[in-house]
Order: structure tokens, then sequence, then C-alpha cells
């Protein structure tokens, strides 16, 4: 059952929220699987105007170097800390950043970084299948976005493994080798559903991450990385720190005793999704208002792409005037480090507008 709230453009432009960011799109029924839970974002709005991230041919043209180069008559959105783990023997690469690649056109990212920290070779062109860095590696990597160094991530990916328990050196592949199981569970249990575009995704009933895309296709074509290599890998690590603590929160709500027929069950139910729909309402209305400081890293025509930061979140956007097209924000180290998380209450609370419309 969709939520019938759908997140209505500000009549006047006062600072990017994520209101704004979210705009046209409306929230789905909440996905819960162990510690992770994913409220989807559908829209009757989907842009075809931008080539699918899995058409373009990558290479490496150096060290800390990726190219990319888009066959299509469409601009190319290169997602945010998307990598690549190839079979061949060359040096695994990531983007610090996003991209963007004009139509039928070849771009060198310059600032990219190596992910793999004693293999050599470059990496020849060819449509690679793509991973999203890990959620802990993500802030890092945007954070260098103007270094030029290949081996700038290699001790954030040495510190990422060591709290997994695995070797600590500058090799993501330790990483993907040892939790390939765990990782596949999460794309298999997590599920696309009609016109979604985006979500919103909670680990024990946090937000960490907002993701939106331009269109359905686009959206199929990255979630796979999202939640296997990005936000599983966090499922997976706060596992291990809860240990024999770690319990799954569950936003299904329970049925009412008394159910003696099948109207009381079809009435049961209804309040029950009520009940959920509320407090998925509840969890994302505080994240609506705050507004992002913006810093123009690339353009393509028409659309510009941006770093985006504020206490909460950081992460990259791509925007057609006031019309986010893509969005790719994580929670902040020092904002998870003081608690400042989103919980959701027991009961939501009564009476309280939403700043969007109904």
């Amino acid at each position: 059952m969709f939520l019938t709230n759908l997140f209505s453009r500000p009549k006047q432009h006062k600072g990017l929220t994520i209101a704004e960011i979210l705009a046209d799109t409306k929230a789905g029924r909440i996905q819960t699987v162990g510690l992770m839970q994913v409220i989807p974002l559908v829209s009757e709005v989907a842009d075809h105007r931008f080539a699918l991230p899995s058409s373009a041919e990558v290479g490496t043209s150096g060290y800390g170097s990726l190219v990319f180069s888009n066959p299509e008559n469409k601009v190319l959105i290169v997602p945010a800390q998307v990598g690549y783990v190839v079979k061949q023997a060359a040096q695994d690469h990531a983007m610090a950043g996003a991209g963007l690649v004009k139509k039928k056109g070849k771009k060198t990212y310059k600032n990219a970084m190596c992910i793999q920290q004693s293999q050599g070779g470059f990496i020849s062109a060819d449509k690679h299948k793509m991973l999203i860095l890990p959620f802990s590696l993500r802030e890092p990597a945007i954070s260098k976005r103007k270094e030029k160094s290949y081996n700038k991530l290699w001790d954030q990916i040495s510190q990422f493994n060591g709290t997994l328990g695995l070797n600590k050196h500058g090799h993501l592949e330790y990483f993907l080798k040892h939790f390939k199981k765990e990782l596949d569970q999460f794309v298999a249990e997590f599920e696309c559903i009609p016109k979604q575009v985006g979500a919103i995704i909670l680990i024990d009933g946090k937000v960490v991450g907002i993701e939106r895309t331009p269109s359905p296709a686009f959206w199929k074509t990255v979630w796979p990385a999202l939640i296997r290599e990005c936000y599983g890998s966090l499922a997976i690590e706060c596992a291990k720190r809860l240990g024999d603590r770690a319990t799954a929160f569950d936003y299904r709500q329970p049925l009412r005793k008394g159910i003696r027929s099948l109207d009381d069950l079809k009435r049961a139910l209804e309040t029950a999704n009520t009940d959920e729909s509320e407090l998925v309402k509840t969890k994302v209305r505080e994240l609506l208002a705050t507004k992002f400081k913006l810093e123009k890293e690339d353009q393509a025509g028409d659309f510009i792409q941006e770093t985006a930061t504020q206490a909460q979140f950081i992460g990259q956007i791509v925007r057609e005037g006031d019309a986010v097209k893509y969005a790719s924000l994580v929670t902040r180290k020092t904002w998870a480090d003081k608690l400042k998380w989103f919980e959701v209450p027991t009961t939501p609370a009564p009476n309280k507008p939403l700043p969007f419309s109904i």
C-alpha cells in the first residue's frame, strides 16, 4: 500500500531541502529484512533523458584516473562513489564523487582512486559490473574528491576491513570476498516495486541514506549496487558491533487481538496499514526542512552536478534548475557519533502537520 502523501514542489525556492529533493515522489510500504529497512520512493514522473550507467564503457588511463565513454545520445550521470572490481589483472578503481558525461562524450576523472592496494595494471575499457563503495567509505571518499592521489583511500579501506575482523590492508576485495554470501542475500531480499525511482534507507530504525534517480530504469540499474555493497555493508557492520544484542527494528504493526471473523481481520489489517503508514511519515517528517549547502562540481548542458552538505547528510546531486534529477546522500559520521539519529516514536506525533501535501 502506498502512502497518500506526495512530496510537492515549494512555490518559492529558499535553498535546497530534502523536501525539494523528494519532490514529485511518494513513499511506498516499508520493507524490512533483519536490521535494514527500505522505504521505496515512487513517482508518476519519469525522466528518460539520461543514459543508464550500465551503458557506459569504463577503463583507467593511469592510476587514479577513470575514463567513461558514453555511447548514448543522452547525458550520462556517473553514480556517486561508483567502483569497479574487475577479474582481469588490473588495479580496481572507484570514483570519489559523481560525474556528468555529455551525449556521446568521453570524460576522464583524474580524482578517482585505487581500491586494491598492491595490484598493478590498468582496466581495459569495457562495460564492467559496477558497485557502490561501502557506506563507511563514502563520506571519506567524497571528502577527498579534490585530491589527485591514487592511494588516498587506502587507510580508510584498511580501517574498514579491520573493524570487520579482516586483514588491515587497502584491499576492498577482502571485504567483498569474505561477505559475498551475506551481500548477495540483500539483493535477493529487497525488491524494486513498480515506478520506483529511489529509497530512504534505514539501519536498525535510523535513517542512513536517501537515494533518488531520474527514472525506474535508472533506479533498477543502480539499486543492486546500493543495497549490496553500500548499505548491505553497513548492516553487516552494525550486526557485528551489536553482537548478541542485535535485534531488528520492526515497523510491521501487530494485528490486534479478538479477531473472530473475516470482517474483523479486514478492519485489523486496515488499522495496521494505517499505523504503519503513520510511522513512516513520522520517520520522514523531521528530515524535510533542513537546507543543504551546495558546491558546483560539473555541468553538462542544463544539468548541474553539485556536492550537497548539511549537519546530518553529505552527498551529491544533479539538478536542472530547481528540479533534482539524481541524489545520493549518506549520513555523516559526526552526526552518528553524536547519536543524533532520528528515532521513530512508539506512537505517531498527533496532529502535527506535514511539510508536504496530502
